[in-house]
């Protein structure tokens, strides 16, 4: 991890050090051609000696022009401030880069590539540095403002991701209390017709809070978990459900083992199976038809028959909607959770997030 980090910026650094040998090259053939026209590139002298000396004045520049630069953004760092900022850019600019260009004329006196001093050529000249030094204190703007920006959607993801993942522990939380009184019921009732499927349901309800203990306790390690080891806690759960439902629900997994190391949100299908019993009647004569399956492209399909409970008073299980949002959230496209309902069916298409 350190040997990848320490290769990657080295990497933007050469990829830096290339972008600024490119931009004074062409500074420095800008700066000849305005100084000595078609003559610059005819007199291979004046072309190698006229270079040379441009490229260490332009390079000189540009290093005092970025050094006063974080001083005018330290000074006047707010969002309101552009006008003022690009007026101290355009001064420093300015300042810095006339002054360089004036040092720069006894260079080519001594050198004798320009042994005329032509004082209105040298005014018109300096007016042509000072219009480049307003270009690149607006550029200089545009850099800073697209950089704020970028902090501030940071920033904001940051704070996004911090609160969905604050719901879904909530959520989270609110599962254990009922399942654990639904399960207790249903103990109660084996215990005395049939104890050995009583033990079977224990050691089955242990590895359920299990899981949920390790996805929800402080020693998490990670906020996403493979897709194996969500079937492994979601078998465990469907028998403590057929047991406690009987012939009342049927839950089925088809999945393709070509995805079982893609990842996702944990306990993603026991929110999604509460919310689908929440909702809908669950009895022998109408029984929950619960289908959970990976599809070709690597989504998890989530699906169940509609049957509504008769209630006045609504029902709330904002779990759903958290994990949904949570999702999006990790895929950033509005896209990544295909959501279809009608008076039939409910079904869900969830992302496998692959690293």
């Amino acid at each position: 991890m350190i040997l990848e980090s320490y290769l990657a910026k080295i990497g933007r650094k050469r990829l830096s050090l290339t972008n600024s040998a490119w931009v004074l090259a062409a500074a420095t053939l800008l700066a000849g051609l305005g100084l000595w026209q078609e003559r610059y590139l005819s007199d291979y002298r004046l072309l190698i000696a006229g270079s040379l000396i441009n490229a260490m004045l332009i390079w000189a520049a540009y290093r005092v022009d970025a050094a006063l630069s974080g001083r005018v953004t330290s000074l006047l760092p707010e969002t309101g401030q552009s006008i003022y900022r690009v007026a101290a850019w355009f001064a420093v600019y300015g300042i810095v880069n006339v002054a360089f260009f004036w040092v720069a004329l006894p260079f080519y006196h001594q050198t004798g590539i320009d042994a005329e001093f032509d004082l209105f050529r040298a005014l018109r000249i300096s007016f042509f540095v000072l219009s480049g030094s307003l270009i690149g204190a607006g550029l200089t703007e545009l850099a800073y403002a697209f950089r704020q920006w970028r902090i501030s959607q940071n920033e904001l993801e940051l704070m996004q991701e911090k609160q969905l993942q604050q719901e879904l522990e909530a959520v989270k939380q609110q599962v254990n209390p009922h399942f654990l009184f639904n399960c207790l019921n249903s103990l109660s009732v084996l215990i005395t017709d049939a104890p050995a499927v009583a033990e079977k349901f224990v050691d089955e309800m242990s590895k359920v809070y299990r899981y949920q203990l390790s996805v929800n306790g402080p020693e998490k390690e990670d906020i996403l978990v493979t897709l194996d080891t969500e079937l492994r806690f979601i078998r465990s759960y469907i028998y403590l459900l057929e047991t406690r439902f009987e012939n009342g629900i049927q839950i089925s997994l088809d999945m393709n083992e070509v995805f079982m190391g893609g990842q996702m949100v944990p306990l993603t299908f026991q929110i999604l199976i509460d919310h689908a019993i929440h909702y809908n009647m669950v009895s022998p004569a109408r029984p929950l038809h619960i289908r959970i399956r990976s599809n070709e492209t690597g989504q998890i399909e989530f699906r169940h028959n509609r049957q509504p409970k008769t209630l006045s008073i609504p029902l709330e299980t904002p779990g759903i909607n958290v994990l949904i949002n949570r999702y999006k959230f990790l895929f950033n496209r509005a896209g990544a959770v295909q959501l279809k309902e009608d008076n039939h069916e409910f079904a869900i298409i969830l992302p496998l997030i692959f690293t």
